[in-house]
């Protein structure tokens, strides 16, 4: 390799390197993560718990809204509810795990799209 070819790959190089660190974020984030048996929540009852706790929520904004006139009622009103509302949404749907392989996972570096 001559003197001259191997210049012009350090410039591509460098090139390179200036375009990704202007086009991207990049993250160090070094992680290892070896293979394992992990707990998941089932996926499908926590969007049934998540679809009624929003239900349960737009219910309770209507009935404070629509019956109280005093803002800071109303405020009360949804937060102690709103907390009631999750725990019967939870006893209704309680959290429910299952066992998922994990793979191996190597991570180095994270790149985000700047714009």
């Amino acid at each position: 390799m001559t003197k001259s070819t191997r210049n012009r790959i350090l410039w591509i190089a460098a090139g390179v390197l200036a375009l990704v660190l202007i086009l991207f974020r990049v993250e160090l984030n070094p992680q290892l993560a070896w293979p394992a048996l992990v707990q998941q929540p089932d996926a499908e009852r926590e969007a049934r718990f998540a679809r009624c706790v929003e239900e349960r929520d737009a219910e309770i904004h209507r009935d404070a809204f629509g019956t109280i006139d005093n803002p800071d009622v109303q405020r009360e009103f949804i937060t102690s509810n709103r907390q009631r509302a999750r725990r019967e949404c939870r006893e209704a749907f309680p959290e429910m795990m299952h066992e998922v392989e994990r793979p191996f996972r190597f991570n180095l570096i994270d790149l985000e799209l700047r714009w």
